[in-house]
């Protein structure tokens, strides 16, 4: 547009300055052949040379359309690709209208002989893929991986076919092609994290994170992230085959070592790491970590841990329970833990004041199933069922109110 602005410019001060130099002198051109002489002005002439140039660029023109128009190769390839968009829009429509055995015949012949053959393989292979024609869809969709721009598009369909057929490793296989050839693609990407997510590779799905926070930001990916590394924390702490503790402690270890920095700093996972390692008898790392992380930010869900931790006397966490328990009296979590660990020291008085303590702070739910036992261990019978009494009354709480039967009424 700018460009055809600035030439009518160019022939507008041209035809001015042109205008005002045969104004001031119209000049004179004088033609002899033979016996024949023509004079005129040259205003007169230079004008008849521009409307004779006009005329020749309009003749080319019109010409050209005539020939265009007549010339039969041209004209039949004209008509096959207003037939092919015919069939192009006819098959679409058939393919919405559930029509997929003539929207696949109508699309195919689109695809052959049109000007857009990419959408008409793709909708092909829909059309195919809907009536069970697997062989028939997988041509469909090579020929439009042809395409300059169809690979990629092709190959997520393919992997979406074989996911909807059952064949998770054959997309799996698809889509880490795919997402190699265009680490940046949205798609292509979200379509192989969920793949990995539904097979359970976390390790997988964890080097693939880079690539996913970088497509879609840190933001979207945190709690997809934060589930991989737990579970792939889990696996290894649970990997089958694994009958020594201190092996799996070891590869533990080294994997926290990947863990993330921001992860590291998140209780919920340095509650699930250490709980691990202090069953894989590695108490004294998972209470050093515990008692650090609490020491930056507290978090009811680390006190736990210590009820995991099996090689380090019970009176020395009771010790560390109880330094807690003096900064924040009434921490039902902490209490909870300090009455299990007594429990395993064999302090039946201590560890019954630690739960009533926390029922009576909080009615905690765990609390009142504690005490309940121990009660009925200790051959408190009454005492258990005011206990088991408190536990229900919480759930009659949470109950909607309907009409019960009155034992009074006979």
């Amino acid at each position: 547009m700018k460009k055809v602005v600035l030439l009518i410019i160019i022939a507008l001060v041209a035809a001015l300055a042109l205008g005002r130099w045969m104004a001031a002198d119209s000049g004179y051109v004088l033609i002899i052949r033979d016996s024949v002489s023509v004079d005129t002005t040259l205003g007169f002439v230079v004008l008849m040379a521009l409307l004779g140039a006009v005329a020749l660029v309009v003749l080319t023109l019109l010409g050209n359309a005539a020939w265009n128009a007549m010339e039969p190769v041209r004209a039949t390839r004209r008509w096959k690709k207003a037939v092919a968009e015919r069939r192009l829009r006819s098959g679409f429509l058939q393919l919405v209208d559930g029509e997929q055995e003539k929207a696949e015949r109508l699309l195919v012949a689109a695809g052959e002989d049109g000007d857009w053959p990419l959408v008409a393989w793709l909708l092909a292979a829909e059309a195919a893929q809907e009536q069970d024609k697997v062989e028939a869809s997988q041509h469909y969709l090579e020929q439009a991986s042809t395409d300059r721009r169809g690979r990629l598009v092709a190959g997520l369909m393919k992997a979406r076919f074989a996911l909807d057929d059952g064949y998770p490793e054959q997309a799996r296989s698809e889509l880490k092609v795919l997402a190699d050839m265009a680490p940046r693609n949205k798609r292509i990407l979200n379509t192989y994290a969920e793949v990995l997510e539904s097979q359970k590779d976390w390790q997988a799905l964890c080097a693939l994170m880079p690539r996913l926070k970088r497509a879609f930001g840190e933001a979207n990916q945190a709690r997809r992230e934060r589930r991989a590394w737990l579970a792939w924390l889990q696996e290894t702490a649970r990997k089958p085959g694994f009958n020594d503790a201190d092996s799996r402690r070891d590869e533990l270890r080294k994997l926290w070592k990947d863990v993330p920095v921001h992860l590291k700093n998140d209780p919920a996972m340095v509650a699930r790491y250490a709980g691990f390692l202090a069953q894989l008898g590695g108490g004294r790392g998972a209470l050093n970590l515990v008692r650090e992380q609490l020491g930056n930010q507290w978090d009811d869900r680390l006190p736990p841990v210590l009820e995991a931790i099996d090689d380090i006397p019970p009176d020395d966490l009771l010790q560390v329970l109880e330094k807690w328990l003096a900064e924040r009296p009434g921490n039902a979590a902490v209490l909870i833990t300090a009455g299990r660990v007594a429990l395993k020291a064999r302090l039946w008085g201590k560890a019954q004041g630690f739960f009533e303590a926390a029922a009576n702070s909080s009615q905690s739910a765990t609390a009142l199933a504690e005490l309940a036992r121990l009660y009925r261990a200790l051959g408190d019978s009454s005492k258990a069922m005011s206990a088991f009494d408190r536990r229900m009354a919480q759930l009659e709480g949470d109950l909607p109110a309907l009409p019960l039967p009155d034992k009074s009424v006979p």
